[in-house]
Order: C-alpha cells, then structure tokens, then sequence
C-alpha cells in the first residue's frame, strides 16, 4: 500500500515533468533517423557475435560502482579528518 502510493506520486510527477512533450504530437520522425537505427543495430548484432557487449557494458558498470563507492569512502575519510574534534 504504501509502495503503491509512493509510485503513484513518483509517475504524477514525471507526468507532470513530460506534459509540455505532449503537446508537440505533430512531431513526424525523419526517415534517415529510423533508417540508422536499423543500421547501428546491424553493426551491434556483428559486434555481439565477436564480443558480448552486454557482458562488458556490466563488467564495466560494476567496476564504476566499485569505484564509485572507493572514492566515496574516501571522500568521507577525508572529511570526517579535517572535522577539528574527532581526531
């Protein structure tokens, strides 16, 4: 129940956040945009048979995570030394 209220609120206020985009519905997509979305996807599909991109794209997202939370560690240990009373 209270997951649900708190979705709720989360998509009313992304709605809001989109509700300008919706008025622009004359919007028509170019040719050339969805003819290179087919291509790009080709080259990922010859990509992936050689190297597994999804694999590597979460290699490299754990590895950032990890990082991400080393330099935080970090970051706090420095700030709780310059903190004058806890040394």
């Amino acid at each position: 129940m209270i997951t649900n209220g708190i979705l709720n609120i989360l998509f009313a206020f992304i709605s809001l956040i989109l509700y300008p985009l919706h008025s622009f519905s004359d919007v028509v997509l170019n040719s050339a945009f969805a003819t290179s979305l087919s291509t790009a996807s080709g080259y990922y599909n010859s990509l992936n048979a050689i190297l597994p991109v999804d694999t590597m794209l979460e290699i490299l997202g754990v590895s950032l995570a990890i990082e991400g939370a080393y330099l935080t560690y970090k970051l706090l240990m420095w700030i709780i030394k310059k903190i004058p009373m806890i040394n």
